[in-house]
């Protein structure tokens, strides 16, 4: 479910502060570093990656109050859950990011993001041509990344 609440600002984290308001949240320290954490973070970091890089900086932080605070971040548009294709997952921030796509190594969790016009326009002109009105979308590609691919010829040379 997704919440609704007018957003007041593009400064990502006073729509935090007025969503955790408009639940009747506290805005904690330890929610403000996941935030922070999210919106730093130049990878899409596991929930428990993030709890651990958290408690470098903040013994006092709990696991549930990481996991719980990234449901809300995700439930609310803030942040989008990516599958790395084994079962685990992991976050990206989302509000006021341009749409992209994501190309996912299934055997080292690297994660591309690309943005290609034409992939656009084909499930669009597709949405049109089966009369289907698109939400939205996540385009996922799973493989293997350069250096995996490259690992992988070799192991397979005798």
């Amino acid at each position: 479910m997704q919440y609704q609440y007018k957003i007041v600002s593009s400064d990502p984290k006073l729509v935090f502060l007025q969503l955790l308001e408009t639940k009747g949240l506290k805005a904690t320290k330890q929610r403000q570093l996941v935030l922070d954490y999210l919106l730093n973070s130049k990878k899409h970091a596991s929930p428990e990656d993030i709890y651990r890089d958290l408690c470098k900086k903040d013994r006092s932080i709990g696991r549930a109050t990481v996991f719980r605070t990234l449901h809300l971040l995700e439930e609310s548009g803030f942040a989008e859950k990516i599958s790395f294709g084994d079962g685990r997952h992991g976050y990206e921030f989302k509000f006021g990011r341009p749409h992209h796509d994501h190309m996912i190594c299934v055997e080292c969790n690297t994660v591309i993001e690309f943005i290609n016009d034409t992939i656009e326009r084909i499930q669009h002109k597709l949405a049109q041509t089966h009369k289907f009105s698109p939400l939205w979308h996540r385009h996922e590609i799973f493989g293997r990344c350069h250096e995996c691919s490259l690992k992988k010829d070799l192991g397979t040379k005798s």
